[in-house]
């Protein structure tokens, strides 16, 4: 990563979920990460691990829009699936303090998801 301006970390992060690459969201996710989903918080181990169990269903990431202003970014895409959900809007707000992601909160749909989780706990016991 050439640049480590807001939105190019923004765009980054979000590739590499879709890219299903965990080296890429250990170098650009901050050590003190704190993210927020649902309720609940994570640090950056339990973040990546979430992500990593979504990771079979996920066919890809599609960066719909992106909005910055100083160290804050939202992000808008669509979180492709295999699954019978498809395609899930997304939105991320996101922290980037020199060229890493220390905060995360993510809002999406969760009926719209389900069925996300539920083939993936099906797939689990196949």
């Amino acid at each position: 990563m050439a640049s480590t301006d807001t939105e190019t970390v923004a765009k980054a992060y979000i590739q590499a979920v879709g890219a299903h690459d965990p080296d890429a969201l250990d170098r650009l996710l901050d050590d003190q990460l704190r993210a927020e989903f649902a309720g609940s918080t994570s640090d950056k181990e339990a973040w990546i691990t979430a992500l990593k169990r979504l990771m079979p269903a996920l066919v890809r990431d599609e960066i719909r829009e992106v909005f910055t202003g100083g160290e804050r970014a939202c992000i808008v895409y669509d979180f492709v699936t295999d699954t019978s959900a498809g395609a899930v809007r997304c939105v991320e707000l996101l922290t980037v303090v020199d060229g890493r992601v220390t905060q995360i909160e993510l809002l999406l749909d969760r009926a719209a998801f389900a069925p996300v989780n539920a083939e993936l706990a099906e797939r689990a016991t196949r």
